[in-house]
């Protein structure tokens, strides 16, 4: 028979699961006017940049409310002899119908200034200082009277300002458009990047020459963001201390075969689900190539811990009888069943060049031969011997004699079995 050292090796602490792809957002875009759809820019499967246009309600009617409302505008700036809307700091002093009455205002004041004197020299009557009296008090008067009326001309006038902005405004939202999102951190090349979203349009919902409504509003187009998606996935219970937020995941799908995505646990969901006692785990993963697509089934490897010194066997020298799992050690040239657990397994490259650690087909000189190592928890100690043929002779016990040890590198290849 032949045996082999078990080795300490390095090992990645993974939770595999499986889950659903989804879009990072998925929105249904509806209209914010009334009216009549006149164009549709883009269909299922168009990619829209932010703010691009989708679809075009017709804007005859818009166009005029907005001409309406700018001459009403125009109107009332008219009133008051200015040719645009003033801003905050604009005096009403300064316009003309109050210049004027306030004028007239110091004009009233500087004849009865006269009066008063001539009143005093008994020049003029008392009934003509009243007559300039009642002349002064009228026109001061007449100047906050002017004020007030420009006061309220400049009020309609910035309220026929918000008209024409609400005019311009539902103009506008004849064009309808995908919406604004900040830019996304995704997973890539070990880091992360920031992706600006675009959508996917993932379905159509109009026709050109329907009437659409606002209230309630009618679906138009569902969008998807696929540059970034989340998988959702279901984690048993037992993992609940281990899976966390920042975590690096490997995500593939069917439809890359052989290829695994880079991913990190976004969310987890901090209650189990008391019918199938898991919980959700959400795993944001970028997708700038648009590979993936969203609904597509996924498995996920969390990678939760590593070990620095787990001990590992060929997988050869695992027997499984009778619900024990059990492998042979040698010592003493005897045999001795050791019951184990198993645990993560491994691809080890045989590098050595050994014609023993080559399988009988393969020429030499061909690139080294793969063996799979699986970790085990027991009375095992790195270096201890373990049996990798002719367990079916072996007892506790069993005197046994070694043909040659197996040699064999202690290389892991990148790729964790599955």
């Amino acid at each position: 028979m032949t045996v082999a050292a078990a080795q300490p090796r390095a090992v990645e602490r993974r939770v595999r699961t499986v889950g659903t792809l989804h879009g990072f957002e998925e929105i249904v875009i509806g209209p914010l006017v009334d009216g009549r759809v006149r164009r549709i820019v883009h269909d299922v499967g168009d990619v829209v940049p932010q703010g691009e246009p989708l679809l075009e309600i017709d804007d005859a009617d818009f166009l005029l409310a907005v001409g309406e409302a700018s001459r009403a505008l125009e109107l009332e700036l008219a009133r008051i002899g200015l040719a645009k809307v003033p801003d905050a700091s604009f005096d009403v002093l300064a316009l003309p119908s109050v210049e004027r009455a306030r004028v007239v205002e110091k004009n009233a004041a500087g004849v009865l200034e006269r009066y008063r004197g001539l009143m005093d020299s008994k020049t003029i009557t008392k009934d003509d200082f009243e007559k300039a009296q009642v002349g002064f008090d009228t026109a001061r008067l007449d100047v906050k009277q002017r004020v007030l009326e420009a006061e309220q001309t400049l009020a309609a006038v910035r309220h026929r300002q918000a008209v024409l902005e609400t005019a311009r405004k539902r103009l506008r939202d004849t064009r309808v458009g995908a919406p604004e999102m900040t830019a996304r951190a995704v997973p890539a090349g070990g880091g992360e990047a920031a992706v600006v979203p675009a959508f996917t349009v993932a379905g159509r919902l109009v026709s050109e020459g329907e009437i659409v409504r606002a209230a309630p509003p009618t679906p138009l187009f569902r969008l998807v963001v696929e540059d970034v998606l989340k998988l959702r996935v279901a984690v048993p219970e037992r993992y609940a201390a281990m899976v966390r937020p920042g975590q690096p995941v490997d995500v593939t799908v069917e439809s890359l075969p052989g290829r695994t995505v880079a991913g990190r646990v976004e969310r987890v969901n901090p209650t189990i689900d008391t019918a199938s006692r898991t919980f959700e785990v959400e795993v944001r993963v970028g997708n700038g190539e648009r590979l993936l697509k969203s609904g597509a089934f996924a498995a996920a490897s969390i990678l939760v811990g590593t070990a620095a010194d787990a001990v590992t066997v060929p997988e050869e020298a695992i027997v499984r009888f009778a619900g024990v799992t059990k492998l042979f050690t040698v010592a003493n040239g005897r045999a001795t069943a050791v019951p184990v657990e198993l645990g993560t397994r491994l691809d080890v490259a045989d590098a050595s060049g050994e014609a023993a650690a080559r399988p009988a087909a393969q020429p030499a000189g061909q690139a080294a031969a793969v063996r799979r190592w699986v970790e085990v928890s027991g009375a095992v100690a790195p270096g201890t011997p373990v049996v990798l043929t002719g367990q079916s002779q072996l007892a506790d016990g069993t005197a046994v004699r070694i043909r040659a040890p197996v040699q064999v590198s202690a290389a892991v290849s990148e790729r964790d079995a599955r």
